[in-house]
């Protein structure tokens, strides 16, 4: 076969196989009862939750913006690749416990509350995070073409509960060829979470633990939460389109894979993550979008 007879017909299959994805999505879908059982008799926070009902996988409509780039995803390093994929937990947690975590590596537990519920004694959960939170990882690629990836709004699912999504993070360590990039991301641009209960119960505002001595007193750092809607893919002017947002979550070479590893988490210094999220419902769905590295340049983003 002439090698530019070989060339088109490759070009024709890219082209169609772009198309056939180019208006799908890629996420994965948990349901998450929340369901308290107070601990040590306080009456404020650092209680277990209980139950996470079914695993199910859902596809949905979605899309990648303009250009020839497909953005697909995987549980596996090596694919296939396509256009959803199931979550695989990393363990099978009974229950939701809230911890506290300044970069993803060490994960603290209260284990002691003075009588006004201040925590005042933790210990080191590290080991267990498996069982406390939904920690797994996917991979993404972008085909063809670069890209840079984003969350999508409309398709990403953390639940409707004010309590709930004002106390739950959502962790993301990313690793590609450039370098890996950690986000602990605030769940409040996820729903009205203005009418959600609050109760201190660290020494501080707005802090999470960093780290734990030998005694089991915490040093606390100012929390390094971001607001998710900073990483959304911005609809585009026509259905189903996306263009760039205000911060992307990585930039991807043509067919270079994204390790994307996730914790959905209970931040037990937050002031919300208190008795009130008791008994709440919330679901589990990632969902990535993304936008040709070049309709980026001629943006304007930098």
């Amino acid at each position: 076969m002439p090698a530019q007879e070989k060339n088109k017909r490759g070009a024709g299959t890219v082209s169609e196989e772009t198309k056939k994805l180019k208006h799908s999505f890629y996420l994965t879908f948990f349901w998450v009862l929340l369901l308290l059982a107070v601990v040590s008799g306080t009456t404020y926070a650092w209680f277990t939750l209980n139950g996470r009902s079914s695993v199910n996988v859902t596809p949905t409509g979605g899309t990648v913006s303009e250009g020839d780039t497909v953005l697909l995803i995987s549980n596996s390093e090596s694919g296939p690749f396509d256009k959803s994929c199931e979550l695989r937990l990393s363990g099978d947690p009974e229950s939701l416990k809230p911890l506290s975590t300044a970069d993803l590596t060490s994960f603290y537990q209260a284990t002691a509350q003075d009588h006004e519920g201040i925590a005042v004694r933790y210990r080191d959960l590290s080991a267990e995070v498996d069982q406390n939170v939904l920690h797994g990882t996917v991979y993404l690629q972008c085909r063809y073409a670069p890209c840079d990836v984003y969350f999508d709004r409309n398709e990403l699912k953390l639940g409707t509960d004010a309590q709930a999504l004002a106390a739950m993070r959502l962790g993301l360590k990313i690793t590609t060829g450039s370098g890996s990039m950690t986000y602990l991301l605030k769940l409040d641009d996820m729903g009205a979470t203005a009418g959600a209960e609050a109760v201190r119960t660290v020494p501080g505002a707005d802090t999470v633990v960093s780290s734990v001595n030998g005694d089991g007193q915490a040093v606390y750092t100012a929390d390094p939460a971001q607001e998710i809607a900073g990483f959304f893919a911005v609809d585009g002017a026509e259905d189903g389109s996306y263009e760039a947002g205000s911060k992307r979550l990585c930039s991807l070479g043509a067919d270079e894979v994204a390790a994307v590893e996730y914790w959905l988490y209970l931040e037990g210094c937050d002031d919300h993550c208190s008795n009130p999220v008791q008994n709440r419902s919330s679901a589990f769905a990632l969902a990535f979008a993304g936008v040709s590295a070049e309709a980026e340049k001629k943006g304007g983003q930098s």
